[in-house]
């Protein structure tokens, strides 16, 4: 008898600092999608969303890795330098870098993720599959709500604007490359592995499955894809990079982590929030998302903190406006349905 063909391991890393409410979506959102392993790695937090990640993990829904990093080094980077060390991250078949306000979208077939690289090492032929983003604005919602995010915001940039070109990429093997970056791999790693950037199927495709000419993980880095090439066709990666304008209040004035600068300016807002355009894509998923949603809330621990992380958000709002959260009934509900959950 041959040998019996092993399922993929298809997994997920993201960096987090103090996003807390916006934690259990996520998670469950890739678990849907049919992600077998989900890799956080968090840094710095003020918040009670380490605790709640260690939940996740001691339900095995994830593996959290703290990696707080010093002053002045740039944070993503370091995140996902830690995130490779991992087991699950070196023994990936399949791996995609991304964040918590961002969403794939898979329209073909089930929208599972393996409509789009099937269920064997043999069933896609490519090395990658870039997934364009589609930005979406705040709506006019202007308070945080503990509401799924993907649920509440449903205007998005037509295509062609700002952001449209951008990718995340979804790549075999990690331990081909030099190391993991935030849009895709840098750099080959090849020859300890006995292979060559030569070699049949080392080549890029877009989600529509067309080969991106040209492709290198070396520099200079691939962040977008070429004209011609950017599409949400039969996949698109949702980015709620604002999500309430009190949410993004946070950022304000913060420096991004990839690049330390500062990035999160009122030009960044308004480019964003120029989002007009209808876009119901993502509710394809809600019967699914909301049964298992409701499973990860039934995890030990899950549901009280998730809402001691939901008041810690009104409480780190409150502070960086110079108000109290004592003052903000949202707050004292939140902390009410934490003591509730915890009887």
């Amino acid at each position: 008898m041959g040998k019996t063909e092993q399922p993929l391991r298809i997994t997920v890393v993201a960096s987090m600092r103090n996003e807390g409410p916006f934690i259990v979506e996520w998670v469950t959102w890739y678990r849907m999608l049919g992600f077998t392993d989900i890799v956080v790695v968090t840094n710095d937090c003020t918040d009670h969303s380490p605790d709640l990640l260690d939940a996740l993990a001691e339900a095995k829904w994830l593996h959290h890795l703290r990696c707080d990093v010093p002053p002045g080094k740039k944070i993503t980077q370091a995140k996902l330098a830690a995130a490779t060390k991992h087991k699950v991250v070196r023994r990936a078949d399949w791996l995609l870098a991304c964040d918590v306000d961002e969403f794939l979208v898979i329209h073909k077939g089930s929208g599972l993720i393996h409509e789009l690289i099937g269920k064997t090492p043999k069933d896609a032929p490519f090395l990658a599959m870039a997934f364009n983003w589609r930005i979406f604005g705040t709506g006019g919602v202007k308070a945080f709500e503990d509401r799924p995010v993907h649920q509440q915001f449903g205007l998005a940039l037509p295509p062609g604007r700002a952001g449209f070109g951008q990718i995340k990429m979804l790549h075999r093997q990690p331990r081909w490359f030099r190391s993991l970056g935030e849009h895709g791999p840098r750099g080959w790693d090849l020859e300890r592995y006995g292979r060559s950037p030569k070699d049949e199927g080392m080549y890029l495709v877009n989600a529509e499955g067309r080969a991106v000419p040209g492709y290198t993980p070396e520099l200079p880095y691939t962040r977008a894809m070429p004209k011609g090439f950017a599409t949400h066709k039969v996949a698109q990666m949702n980015h709620y990079m604002l999500r309430s304008a009190e949410t993004f209040s946070l950022k304000a004035g913060t420096k991004a982590p990839v690049s330390l600068t500062n990035r999160y300016t009122d030009t960044y807002f308004a480019r964003a929030d120029r989002a007009r355009e209808p876009d119901s894509s993502a509710f394809r998923y809600a019967v699914p998302f909301s049964s298992l949603q409701a499973k990860a809330m039934t995890l030990p621990g899950v549901a009280r903190l998730h809402a001691l992380c939901c008041a810690d958000h009104l409480r780190l709002i409150a502070e960086k406006h110079g108000r109290r959260a004592e003052d903000d009934p949202r707050w004292h509900a939140f902390l009410a349905q934490a003591e509730a959950a915890g009887a």
